[in-house]
């Protein structure tokens, strides 16, 4: 392998740093959807535990403060962060956008650094107190679940504010004070961003994974209520779905037809063209049906050459029904190559409303009862039951326009 090829610690730091960089960029866009609201409930929890325990500090060090009775200054200026740190947690809860919540958690943190310069500038001198503070907001850092931008931001502006005092001030402190400040914010600061970065980096796994999983998961599930040769959904989908699929109807304020179907003389059309002619029929007939809303309608296979569907009432359900069973025949013909001839199909289907038929079993049996008065028709047709006059509320049975006559081979023996 070549030396420029070889994986190192840099190069590795180097690939990885785009990721860690940002709390919200993922390497793929299904990905980001998914991990978002789950970013998002992470980062107000982070704000509420940075708050939490920055005034736990805050309020430590007020306490230390008024008993060695460090003066005014010191006292008042707790008090301040102290209430600061209560208003951030209860802003936190009202805000949903991610970098809202990472900016709520930055002004606190700077604002606090902000507020020991200032009191180490009235002071004088940079007290035990202050060195201890300055640390510990380094070490709150990593309570946020952001990634590197935020806590690199955040931990050079505390750097920035401190190193100006000390450096750049007319103030002039201890010869070790100033030093040893700097040692305590670049050691704080180094180890916060490692584990911003490790964390963040375990954070987006986990996510990665836990997204794959249930993505493996619903796809496990679909392919359990799936019909494997023609793609349809099976009898187990058809009875968890059909109250769900009924509600959506009904809260979308359209009605819904449920019906049954089956291909007439099927079994002679298989004993006389074979079991792969007659497996080119079905997926035909679930082909015609592609364009179905699959939010609201649905085709089910329940056995052999028998289907269940679910379609939108509105508008003209039996001519749209016809026009899809006119395409599934079209579609075996073609894909017997006219060697055989086109199937028909017969149906049975009705209107679902909150007055009949609004269970799965009744509309089955009412369903199920229209197709044997097509079949006993002659097959080759659809037999419906639909309110013909909605102001009368009337009930009519109608017979469409029947699928072309199958070929008298097709009913051979």
């Amino acid at each position: 392998m070549p030396f420029f090829a070889a994986p190192t610690p840099l190069r590795t730091l180097l690939g990885t740093l785009p990721m860690i960089w940002s709390s919200t960029r993922f390497s793929a866009q299904d990905l980001a959807d998914y991990a978002t609201p789950h970013i998002e409930r992470d980062t107000r929890q982070g704000v509420a535990l940075l708050a939490a325990a920055a005034l736990l500090f805050l309020a430590q060090a007020w306490a230390f403060a008024a008993w060695f009775d460090l003066g005014r200054a010191y006292t008042d200026t707790y008090v301040l962060l102290v209430a600061l740190a209560l208003h951030i947690r209860f802003s936190a809860t009202r805000v949903r956008d991610v970098q809202a919540l990472n900016l709520l958690a930055m002004a606190l943190l700077i604002i606090c650094a902000a507020a020991l310069v200032l009191l180490a500038r009235e002071a004088g001198r940079l007290h035990v107190m202050v060195l201890l503070s300055v640390a510990t907001l380094h070490m709150l850092i990593p309570l946020m679940p952001w990634g590197l931008r935020e806590a690199s931001a955040t931990s050079l502006a505390i750097y920035t504010m401190f190193t100006s005092l000390t450096f750049f001030s007319h103030r002039h402190f201890g010869n070790v004070e100033p030093w040893a400040l700097q040692f305590t914010m670049l050691t704080t600061s180094i180890l916060s961003l490692a584990l911003v970065a490790r964390a963040l980096g375990l954070r987006k796994h986990d996510l990665a994974m836990r997204f794959g999983l249930e993505r493996v998961s619903a796809d496990m599930a679909a392919l359990a209520e799936r019909d494997h040769l023609t793609g349809a959904w099976n009898r187990r989908f058809l009875q968890r779905g059909f109250e769900r699929l009924v509600a959506a109807h009904a809260a979308r304020g359209t009605p819904a037809c449920f019906g049954l179907l089956d291909i007439d003389h099927f079994k002679p059309l298989n004993d006389t063209y074979g079991h792969r002619h007659g497996d080119r029929v079905l997926q035909a007939l679930a082909a015609a049906f592609g364009d179905l809303d699959g939010d609201l309608e649905c085709l089910v296979r329940l056995g052999g050459d028998e289907f269940a569907f679910i379609i939108t009432g509105t508008p003209a359900p039996v001519a749209r029904l016809q026009r899809m069973l006119d395409d599934a025949s079209e579609r075996a013909l073609a894909a017997a190559g006219n060697a055989a001839p086109a199937p028909t199909v017969s149906a049975g289907m009705i209107l679902l409303d909150e007055a009949r038929a609004c269970t799965l079993d009744a509309a089955y049996a009412r369903a199920d009862e229209l197709l044997y008065e097509a079949k006993r028709a002659g097959g080759a047709r659809i037999r419906h039951e639909i309110v013909a006059d909605a102001a009368a509320n009337a009930r009519a049975t109608i017979a469409v326009a029947a699928l072309p006559a199958p070929a008298a081979k097709a009913d051979a023996p």
